[in-house]
């Protein structure tokens, strides 16, 4: 389990990743999608419908969206893929 911390100042989002020592800023919908996968494992269909609801656009815009958020996250190790 990561050592994830996270702050706002004026909507902007940083997180510090303490295992890794990396501080990242974040756009609103990512914030979004690691504040809620903080609290634990979630499905790709939920995440979508969360930034749907918070972006008030289609879910197709949202999985869009998404998979873009997810990668960046996995590539810098903020998140993984579980089966």
């Amino acid at each position: 389990e990561a050592d994830l911390r996270h702050r706002e100042w004026d909507g902007e989002h940083v997180f510090f990743h303490g295992a890794a020592g990396d501080t990242h800023r974040f756009s609103e919908a990512a914030a979004l999608v690691l504040q809620h996968l903080m609290q634990g494992p979630s499905d790709e269909s939920r995440l979508a419908g969360l930034l749907a609801e918070a972006a008030e656009v289609d879910t197709e815009a949202a999985q869009s969206a998404l998979g873009n958020i997810l990668d960046e996250l996995a590539r810098l190790e903020y998140v993984e893929s579980v089966t």
